[in-house]
Formats: structure tokens, C-alpha cells, sequence
């Protein structure tokens, strides 16, 4: 589960608010009993404010898939709102949750018919989600639990958001797949991993029209197609989720090994002893670019010198630094500094040291330029003085240095 705390701005938009509410002395309106369209077999419900609307539909999983049920209590949580900007004028008018039910994903749809109705569909999300152990969403932290924070809060009802598990998907998934997908969106990713394909989808974008068409004209035609869209993005919101934890429960040849990297960048600070055995695993296969290779070897080594394995860090630095034309400027440094501190072969430590000056001035970011020079400069003329006190105390220790060599002469 991922804790973060409330940012600032939005603190300060919640007590402006409730200051709001404090002066606010009029009545609420009265709510009203929304009729179900009828091109939509939505059912209505009674809670303690009124009726609320909801439409109930299983949809069956392919086998693999139906038997990889996540935790129970686990419920998937999507919402369809009239904008993308926030504030008090977004109105939450969709909330989809998703169970997995028997090999099969129970989808259960609240939709605000009525905008006067909407502290009965609040209270019926409140209800639903009560049982629940754990909420998973796409980009649900800085976005659908934002919003219906806000809604909860003008209806002057209790908002449940910090009483139940959260785990965000989206900040796991961009650590995962990035290298597997052009972007992170779920349409994205439902496409390039789970090869998805929702056909005539309506975009996301057109949801706010065609909901205010709804509302002012009665004209329910896309409303089929708004609980659709809803409907595809619990099944991708699950599909992910039940791949990410196939994943990181460890390397499986059914992945891709850019998955693994993933896994193992993910895990580094979380799990270092699991993170270390996807980089292995990476390493060990055949499908992963040059590039990525020498950067897995790169992580592995520092995740290696955090545990105390200095020797495996040298001796997996040396070889990649060796058969690798241009390894990161950082590997070099780190290498540098083994060879320096650890291994005591200051001839090789001056050697990719030098290696890295040469390269620093071209490849450092600009704004720290500077100080990577610096550092460098700072680092040679250390090795040299070091070198020179070495062959001066002795003198018989001529010829090169036998211990660890760098990948090119300065």
C-alpha cells in the first residue's frame, strides 16, 4: 500500500471549503426518486437519503485468469466524472466497482441519474465499499479520490477514503511497464499487455457531453455506451493488477525480461533480496537489449555493495565496463571508487576515472555539470598523489598494476 500525505494546496482547498459550508445556512434540496432509463436495466436501491441507481453484471474471466483471485475483500474502483479539472463544480456522476466472483468479475455500476439525488448515490458508494479491505485504482490518488472527496464533503457526508486500504496501481505500473509501453494509460497498457481490443470505445473525453446531454434532453442512447466504457476499464484495472502480482511474486518465463527490470526497480527499496533475484534473472536471459543489460548490472552491483558484496560489485562492474563501449558515467564512478577504497588498485581507479572526465563534460546534465568536474578533478589528482606515494615507497613495484584493470587506458 503506498501512504502519502495530503499535498498542501489541497489541504488548503478542503479548509476553504469547509469554512464555506459553516456559512452556508440553507436547506438541502429535497431529494428526488431518479427513474432508471429505459435502455438500461439498472435496478434502485433505498438508502436513509432517497434512491439510488445501479446496474449489477458479471463478466466472465478467461481461465488462467479466473484462477489468479487477488486478497479477499479486494475491490476495483473506477468513476466517470463531467471533467478532468476537479473543483466543486465536478460532479462524480458514475462509480464502478469490480469483485472478482467465482472465475468471474462482478461489476456493480452507481450512477447519479439526478444531480439532486446525489446524496442517496453517495451513500449507496459508502455502502458498498464499507466491507471492503482494500481499494484498487488507476491514478485513484490524485484523481477519483480527490474528486469524491470533494463531493462527500458538499453533501455534508462522511467520507470513508481513509478508512479503507488504498493502493494506487498506476505509480506500480509506470515502474513495471514503462519499458513494455509508448505511455502509461490504462487503454495503453490494456493494449500492448493484455492485447485488449474495446472496439468502438467512446473516448474519455467526450463522457461530460454526453452525460449533460443526458441530463438536459433525457437522451439515454450513449449511456449503454458511458457503463461500457466504465465496465472495460474495471476489466484492464483488474487484469493489470492480477499481472503485477504474478509478477513481482517472481521472474516467470511467461514475462518479458523488461518486466523483470520493473520488478526489480520497484522492489529495490522495498524488498532489496527479491529486487537482486530479478536482476539476476534479467541478466540471465537472452531478450534483454545491450543497453538495459549494462544498466541491470549497473543496479545489481550497487544493491551487491549495499549488502557488503564487494567482490561480486567489482567483479560485475569490471566485466560490463569492459565489454560495454560507453557504460553510464555512474558505473564508471562507482567503480572507481571500489577499486580505490576496497580493492586498493589505484592504477585502475586513475584509469576509469579518467574515462569518466573525458566523457563528463559532454554527457553530465548541465545543471550539474560543474560539480560532476569537479568531483572528477578532484578524484584524479587524489589516485594521483596516491599512485606516485605507492611507487615511491616502493621502488621495485614497477609494471602495471595487478589488481582490478578498467575498461580503457586514460
Amino acid at each position: 500500500m503506498i501512504e502519502e500525505s495530503v499535498h498542501p494546496a489541497r489541504a488548503s482547498e478542503l479548509a476553504r471549503l469547509r469554512e464555506l459550508l459553516r456559512r452556508l445556512e440553507r436547506r438541502p434540496p429535497v431529494p428526488r426518486r431518479p427513474a432508471p432509463p429505459p435502455i438500461l436495466s439498472l435496478e434502485t436501491i433505498e438508502t436513509r437519503y432517497g434512491v439510488a441507481l445501479r446496474r449489477v453484471e458479471d463478466v466472465p474471466l478467461p481461465p488462467p485468469l479466473a484462477a489468479a483471485a487477488p486478497p479477499a475483500g479486494t475491490l476495483f474502483l473506477d468513476t466517470e466524472t463531467t471533467g478532468l479539472s476537479g473543483g466543486t463544480g465536478t460532479y462524480v456522476f458514475l462509480v464502478g466497482l469490480a469483485s472478482w466472483d467465482d472465475g468471474r468479475l462482478r461489476v456493480t455500476q452507481y450512477f447519479l441519474g439526478d444531480l439532486a439525488a446525489e446524496a442517496a448515490f453517495l451513500a449507496a458508494v459508502r455502502d458498498a465499499v464499507a466491507a471492503a479491505r482494500q481499494l484498487v485504482t488507476f491514478n485513484g490518488r490524485t484523481f477519483d479520490f480527490p474528486l469524491l472527496e470533494t463531493r462527500y464533503l458538499l453533501a455534508r457526508a462522511p467520507w470513508w477514503g481513509g478508512e479503507v486500504a488504498h493502493l494506487d496501481l498506476y505509480p506500480l505500473a509506470r515502474a513495471l511497464w514503462r519499458a513494455r509501453a509508448t505511455d502509461c494509460r490504462l487503454t495503453t497498457l490494456e493494449t500492448a499487455l493484455l492485447q485488449m481490443d474495446r472496439g468502438d470505445d467512446v473516448p474519455g473525453a467526450l463522457m461530460p457531453q454526453l452525460y449533460f446531454r443526458y441530463l438536459r434532453y433525457q437522451d439515454a442512447r450513449a449511456l449503454p455506451r458511458i457503463f461500457a466504457h466504465n465496465r472495460w476499464d474495471l476489466l484492464a484495472l483488474a487484469l493489470l493488477a492480477a499481472r503485477a502480482e504474478a509478477l513481482l511474486a517472481g521472474p516467470d518465463p511467461h514475462h518479458d525480461p523488461l518486466e523483470w527490470l520493473g520488478a526489480a526497480r520497484w522492489l529495490e527499496r522495498r524488498d532489496p533480496t527479491r529486487s537482486a533475484g530479478f536482476y539476476e534473472a534479467a541478466l540471465g536471459a537472452d531478450r534483454l537489449p545491450d543497453g538495459a543489460r549494462t544498466r541491470a548490472a549497473w543496479r545489481l552491483g550497487r544493491l551487491w555493495r549495499r549488502a557488503g558484496r564487494l567482490e561480486s560489485a567489482v567483479a560485475l562492474w569490471t566485466r560490463v565496463a569492459r565489454e560495454d563501449p560507453t557504460p553510464p558515467l555512474g558505473l564508471l564512478v562507482d567503480l572507481a571508487k571500489l577499486c580505490e577504497h576496497h580493492v586498493r588498485d589505484y592504477a585502475a581507479a586513475l584509469r576509469l576515472a579518467l574515462t569518466a572526465l573525458g566523457r563528463a563534460e559532454n554527457e553530465s546534465p548541465p545543471e550539474l555539470r560543474s560539480l560532476v568536474l569537479a568531483a572528477l578533478h578532484h578524484r584524479v589528482r587524489r589516485l594521483e598523489r596516491r599512485l606516485s606515494a605507492r611507487r615511491a615507497s616502493r621502488p621495485a613495484a614497477s609494471g602495471p598494476s595487478a589488481g582490478v584493470e578498467g575498461p580503457h587506458a586514460p
